[in-house]
């Protein structure tokens, strides 16, 4: 059976045109995906906007043809060799990097890990490292950007040498083959890869970019490289030797394990699939927020291990199975017209990216029509010159994402206010369902990133399971920042406005 080939929906080349691909952008967020761009060279340089886990299909300086991903062909003067760099401690290195081509002209740093071995040096992109080492597969390379949000599809314990992972239901069952529990279990049983995982979700929230540090004591791979006189730069890494998992053997649980009975009661929701057996164009305007996702095959990296611990599938009890369905039944649609999308379910919704609009362009019902026409109200006011706003779902990541149905996202508001004087201040508010949650006010004399902030805020909200966090209140107020809180009262819209414009000024 042939492999089905992943195209790049609208490839901007000519038909049968060879491109090399010369660079990977860092990751960004937008319309609720992670992506980044790829940067083609033909007859002129074109850069591609991708989901993040489009990463696995690429690799420096190979070339692709009429936007097949999977089908790329290394150039002649690169060779694949074998090399051990155990016990050998990089450093990380950046320099000054242009990229301009058709419609744009951009200045972003290389970033890379230096190994020096032999009196040769060995110089490792930091993305490559992730898409390679560390997240192999989709769902990994998806949550290695997020924090602390692993908890949502498994808790886990070491215990002397077996490793117990509980599993949710948010993990599909698709992904509990063997390769990728075993990778798992690598990642959960040595500290060092635990925590370059979890740094590098660190920096892309506390910084927004890629950075961290190289913490593996054994890094034994094979590799295309591309070699001159004592330098040898690794392009893509193909195989990872000699992992070491440290438990003999790993219990898993999973709800798709269970026992199934079935269950009168109606079901909650119900997913269709318009899925069909061909070749799968990638777009990136398809949403990755769904409950399920096509395991579309993300390159065929090879991991070996010193020794493979028995895995065993256990059950813990029964799974209600519910077939009939009702009026209050919702349905998703998953997929349509084969276009499919490397982004994953889920994830953190960082707001960086996001425009704010004005608030004559927007309409909400509920707890947040109230946030808005006290906003409508303060705006009157002469003092203030504008006002917009921003409303979103807050950060997947706890129960507190969502609201009491377990089904609807809870969203939250911040308004952004310019006053008269050149002062910028911003209010936050939450969906409470009856929560003793404050509006929160933030007052700046200073120039400050405004969105990082705010993710800070929200993540720590959710974090808290609805509670303002107050360690990341007070990083906030590392920056300068003024943090006051205003409690939902019983008055009018006037009175309402009134009470917080009080404590904006």
């Amino acid at each position: 059976m042939s492999k089905a080939a992943v195209i790049i929906k609208d490839w901007p080349f000519e038909k049968g045109e060879k491109v090399k691909l010369t660079w990977i952008g860092e990751p960004f967020k937008q319309n609720n995906k992670w992506m980044v761009y790829a940067y083609f060279k033909g007859t002129r340089t074109t850069r591609i906007l991708l989901d993040w886990a489009s990463v696995h299909f690429l690799s420096i300086e190979k070339y692709y043809t009429d936007g097949n991903l999977n089908n790329s062909e290394a150039p002649e003067n690169t060779e694949i060799i074998d090399i051990n760099l155990n016990g050998i401690k990089p450093e990380y290195n950046e320099k000054d990097w242009s990229i301009w081509g058709t419609g744009f002209n951009i200045k972003t740093k290389s970033k890379t890990f230096n190994f020096s071995k032999n009196e040769i040096l060995y110089s490792v992109p930091i993305i490559e490292v992730i898409r390679a080492v560390l997240a192999p597969d989709k769902f990994m390379l998806n949550r290695i950007l997020e924090m602390d949000t692993l908890e949502n599809y498994f808790i886990y314990e070491l215990n002397k040498r077996s490793l117990d992972i509980h599993f949710t239901s948010q993990y599909e069952s698709k992904l509990l083959k063997n390769e990728k529990i075993n990778h798992l279990a690598w990642v959960l049983t040595n500290e060092s890869a635990l925590r370059m995982f979890n740094n590098i979700g660190e920096s892309i929230w506390e910084r927004g970019e890629l950075n961290y540090d190289f913490l593996l004591n054994r890094f034994n791979i094979r590799a295309r490289v591309k070699r001159k006189n004592k330098y040898i730069r690794i392009l893509e890494i193909i195989s990872l030797y000699k992992k070491r998992i440290n438990a003999e053997e790993i219990n898993i649980f999973h709800p798709s394990l269970e026992e199934s009975i079935s269950s009168n009661d109606a079901k909650k929701r119900k997913y269709i699939s318009k899925s069909k057996s061909s070749d799968r164009e990638l777009d990136t305007d398809a949403d990755g927020s769904t409950k399920q996702s096509e395991e579309i095959d993300t390159f065929m990296l090879n991991h070996e291990y010193e020794r493979v611990p028995k895995i065993n599938k256990n059950r813990t009890g029964r799974r209600v199975v519910r077939s009939k369905e009702d009026v209050n039944t919702k349905i998703y649609i998953l997929d349509s017209d084969n276009l499919r999308t490397t982004a994953d379910a889920g994830g953190q919704n960082i707001i960086r990216g996001l425009e704010f609009k004005s608030l004559s362009q927007v309409v909400e019902k509920g707890e947040l029509q109230e946030f808005i026409e006290v906003l409508r109200s303060l705006e009157k006011r002469q003092v203030i010159r504008s006002i917009e706003i921003i409303i979103d779902n807050v950060p997947d990541g706890k129960k507190f994402s969502k609201l009491s149905d377990g089904i609807t996202k809870r969203k939250y508001a911040i308004g952004k206010i310019r006053m008269e004087n050149g002062r910028e201040c911003s209010l936050i508010d939450i969906e409470r369902e009856e929560k003793a949650l404050s509006i929160l006010i933030l007052k700046a004399n200073v120039n400050v990133k405004w969105n990082l902030l705010y993710s800070r805020l929200l993540l720590g909200l959710v974090n808290e399971s609805g509670k303002w966090s107050n360690e990341a209140i007070k990083k906030v107020q590392e920056e300068g920042i003024v943090i006051d809180r205003s409690k939902h009262i019983k008055n009018n819209i006037y009175e309402k406005a009134k009470h917080i414009f009080e404590k904006l000024i």
